[in-house]
């Protein structure tokens, strides 16, 4: 049986009865996407994309960042996971290496808003589609990943599709062709790194999973091996070094994918690719009690994948900022820490930070396989010269937010205040209500913190 139809059946008839571990991590994956929403949401991109909708949005139940009146639900849907993944803030999931929250939440609060579900229907779908995505990704990664197309949007568009399918209820044969049809939407390039269109790729994603799995149900249909065999996506976007699907869904009796390998919850507003070095060097400097005057050269060793993400050593704006390792270990140096304000455009014009870039290197690690993602399997050492003659090295593993050393409770609840501090009222009750969705009636209710957002 081809991949895509057991996948299907799968997502169409896999009981909904969910460990704790599954539930909480999937609340745990909502609350901290939903800040990352609230917080993306005064940033250009989701603002130029709400624009962009016009007179498209129509006159919709759903709720978009930044306006009062409701849309339709896949124009909100690719608003809100722009606005998502703007800051670079939102979850990561290997070996997608995909950011796979900022697509699959937003696309499904606006269909479950389009159809007054509940909050334990969208819990159960999240988690459906987070699971879809690590089969494919298990697949395709990281031969996939390392040619250069950027997984938010190409593994993203078809397991959209897949959980919402699961929330629609749509049998195992649509839910087949919801997947289909979205494996033709989906195309996005790491090239885009730096840019609107990177955050852009997360919302085109999530409009797509609405939309192939709505066109499903209307009975378009599409091939049923898309992912398989000449001319398909393993085929196209893979090749030969790829895993392929013959054991993948052996996964789907383990642990659920949000539990293992987990959602890596960001502590920092950049590309998780710098959060090791960041870790190693916040370290050092409270272990040796260093002053950013006292560091002569910082040298980050990382994996090839990592030096590939981080292509600019001299960033020209906000998004290049978060993809620059000098820029990050620089304001590490400085700040001992990494907020949404270092990444803000005054941020950039501090001549001390902007002096120390050329004192940061990138070296790649001999000892980590080109072909290891630049997030979960992997680590990376960071070494500090100083003035006074001392090197200094931490190596770090699992950063903070990591799966392996995951955000506590209070601080998943620190970085949602201060994502929506300012932006929306009731912080308390609205992250109540997210981090227990799967008791709420009504996700309808859950959105109007979305609405509530004021527009810079």
């Amino acid at each position: 049986m081809p991949f895509t139809r057991e996948i299907a059946q799968w997502v169409a008839s896999a009981p909904c009865d969910w460990p704790t571990a599954a539930r909480d991590a999937a609340e745990r994956g909502l609350v901290d996407t939903v800040g990352c929403l609230i917080a993306g949401a005064q940033d250009a991109a989701p603002q130029r994309a709400l624009r962009g909708v016009g007179a498209w949005g129509g006159q919709g139940v759903c709720s978009v960042a930044g306006r009062a009146a409701g849309i339709d639900a896949p124009w909100a849907a690719l608003v809100n996971a722009t606005a998502a993944h703007a800051l670079d803030y939102d979850d990561v999931l290997d070996p997608a290496a995909s950011h796979v929250s900022a697509v699959m939440v937003p696309s499904l609060l606006a269909l479950a808003e389009e159809m007054d579900a509940s909050g334990a229907a969208l819990v159960d779908a999240y988690i459906v589609g987070v699971e879809v995505q690590e089969c494919l990704a298990e697949a395709v990664n990281m031969v996939h990943y390392s040619r250069g197309w950027h997984t938010t949007l190409t593994l993203g568009s078809a397991s959209a599709a897949a959980a919402c399918a699961r929330l629609m209820q749509l049998d195992a044969t649509r839910t087949l062709h919801a997947i289909s049809l979205a494996t033709s939407m989906g195309a996005g390039f790491k090239r885009q790194f730096g840019s609107n269109a990177k955050s852009f790729h997360a919302g085109l994603a999530a409009k797509n999973g609405i939309i192939a799995a709505s066109m499903a149900a209307a009975g378009l249909t599409a091939d049923d091996a898309p992912f398989e065999g000449e001319r398909g996506f393993l085929d196209l976007m893979a090749g030969p070094g790829a895993a392929g699907f013959a054991h993948v869904l052996d996964r789907l009796h383990a642990e659920p994918a949000v539990v293992r390998p987990g959602l890596w919850q960001k502590r920092y507003p950049c590309c998780a690719s710098t959060h090791r070095p960041i870790d190693g060097m916040l370290q050092l400097m409270r272990q040796h009690g260093l002053q950013a005057t006292d560091i002569e050269r910082v040298e980050t060793v990382v994996s090839d994948a990592a030096i590939g993400n981080l292509m600019y050593a001299v960033p020209a704006n906000e998004m290049q900022a978060r993809f620059s390792m000098p820029y990050c270990i620089a304001v590490a140096a400085h700040d001992r820490d990494l907020t949404l304000g270092s990444f803000r455009a005054a941020a950039l014009q501090r001549a001390e930070v902007m002096g120390f870039l050329g004192r940061v290197a990138m070296t790649p690690d001999p000892e980590q396989p080109s072909d290891v993602p630049s997030t979960t399997k992997s680590w990376s050492r960071t070494v500090v010269l100083t003035r006074d003659g001392r090197r200094l090295s931490r190596k770090v593993i699992d950063p903070k937010g990591h799966p392996g050393n995951p955000l506590s409770e209070q601080e998943l609840q620190r970085k949602f205040v201060d994502c929506a501090q300012g932006q929306t009222s009731a912080l308390s009750s609205s992250y109540s209500a997210w981090r227990t969705a799967s008791r709420q009636p009504s996700v309808r209710a859950m959105c109007r913190v979305v609405r509530e957002i004021r527009p810079a």
